[in-house]
């Protein structure tokens, strides 16, 4: 069995788990991937049922404001986050954030039990969870290049992303399970107990070294360093420009998928709810899928190079699938588009972290790990303009000129502008 272990840990796939620390972080990120694919899900269903909203027109409405009230401190927070991960030990603030999480989930699961929850608690909720996640997600990310070698640095992206796609996919699924059966307050002790677990690898971390700003400045100037080094370096003002119009532009499609399914497929309407229900979980999951799929061929390439091209397909391939997907009226046929779609944005996804590692200056991680957040933040923000959109025109329209700005800015950035294409790493 141990020798087993060992051939598949010393495969091309999963050369990164052959270091003890990454495999301990990979345990880690995999319990907090189901957990949080759990969160927000479980405290939307648990709005919904304190408030009665109509199924559909709760989901929608409630996500948005959860979603809201998360934002909020995300955004507010997420650079000084970045500063921190580059000024303490990463791995002591990823142990902080991630048992703080723990800690307000549980507090929301006994004021269930204890009949006490109301609308305001769970708002409240997802405020610190914005804040605490604020923290965590930089030093996350960049954490990644102190467990592995630099060879190694794709295939541990590549791996991390898997997990969290089969986190999203799982997680989901166990809150439908765990609600029928059981109750809100169990399915949120799930949630907490996830949490736990990650805590609990992460403690098995050792020996973590971590390349530290040889001076410390006020925040103010950490801050202006990270702008500065932001809008200097030709690569990463690339790949995160590029990330912002991914983010903002195309990847909403994800939150607007219950309103655009309902007006193209026409599957919620009267007396089709459920059919309507799974049929949006289909095509949520094909997305999921075909992420899963990419971050595995990712993770099978090695140290492979050509990393520009790969991550100039991936993204070309997501903008072209998304318009592709607007327009197409077929349910079946759209439901194979999305996994190219999943696909081009997997890639994307892992290749730009990849990138972004191999290039920054390592005092530097933290920082520019949280300028990708804040980009990843802008897939929120991009919601209520499309909505407002709608208004003048139809679903395919918005969607499909949102997948056409974003390839207009990729071509602009990552094929008219050199610096991604004359990239070797």
């Amino acid at each position: 069995m141990k020798q087993s272990v060992e051939r598949v840990l010393t495969t091309p796939t999963f050369q990164a788990l052959h270091y003890p620390n990454f495999r301990w972080f990979w345990f880690s990120n995999a319990c907090q991937a189901v957990g949080q694919g759990m969160l927000l899900l479980t405290l939307g269903w648990l709005v919904l049922d304190l408030i009665d909203l109509p199924l559909m027109v709760g989901i929608v409405s409630q996500m948005f404001s959860l979603g809201f009230y998360y934002s909020i401190p995300y955004f507010t927070v997420v650079l000084l986050g970045g500063i921190i991960a580059d000024r303490i030990d990463r791995r002591a603030l990823l142990l902080f954030t991630q048992a703080s999480v723990a800690v307000v989930i549980l507090g929301v699961a006994i004021l269930t039990i204890l009949d006490l929850v109301v609308v305001e608690h769970l708002y409240a909720a997802a405020f610190l969870l914005g804040t605490l996640h604020a923290f965590n997600g930089p030093a996350r990310l960049a954490i990644v290049v102190n467990l592995v070698g630099r060879d190694d640095i794709m295939n541990a992206v590549a791996l991390n992303s898997a997990v969290l796609n089969a986190g999203r996919i799982v997680g989901p699924l166990l809150v439908g399970v765990v609600i029928s059966l059981a109750d809100f307050d169990v399915a949120l002790y799930l949630v907490a107990f996830c949490y736990s677990m990650a805590v609990g690898f992460l403690l098995l971390l050792r020996g973590v070294e971590q390349t530290k700003p040889p001076q410390r400045a006020n925040v103010l100037r950490d801050l202006r360093a990270g702008l500065d080094y932001f809008r200097q370096t030709p690569v990463v003002f690339t790949v995160i420009g590029i990330g912002f119009a991914f983010w903002f532009f195309g990847m909403k499609y994800i939150q607007v998928m219950p309103s655009f399914t309902q007006e193209v497929f026409d599957v919620f309407g009267s007396g089709a709810e459920e059919f309507g229900a799974n049929e949006l979980g289909l095509l949520t999951l094909a997305a999921g899928v075909g992420s899963l799929l990419v971050n595995i061929i990712l993770a099978s390439l090695g140290n492979t190079r050509g990393k520009n091209w790969l991550l100039l397909g991936s993204i070309l391939t997501f903008t072209v699938s998304l318009f592709m997907f607007a327009w197409s009226e077929w349910y079946w046929l759209s439901l194979v588009i999305l996994i190219f779609v999943g696909i081009g944005s997997g890639g994307f996804i892992s290749l730009g972290i990849t990138v972004l590692q191999l290039t920054a200056k390592p005092e530097l991680q933290g920082r520019v790990m949280s300028f990708w957040n804040v980009s990843a933040g802008f897939i929120s923000v991009g919601i209520l303009p499309m909505y407002l959109l709608v208004d003048w025109v139809s679903w395919p329209a918005a969607l499909a000129g949102g997948a056409g700005i974003c390839l207009f800015c990729i071509l602009v950035l990552g094929v008219w502008r050199p610096t991604l294409r004359r990239l070797r790493i």
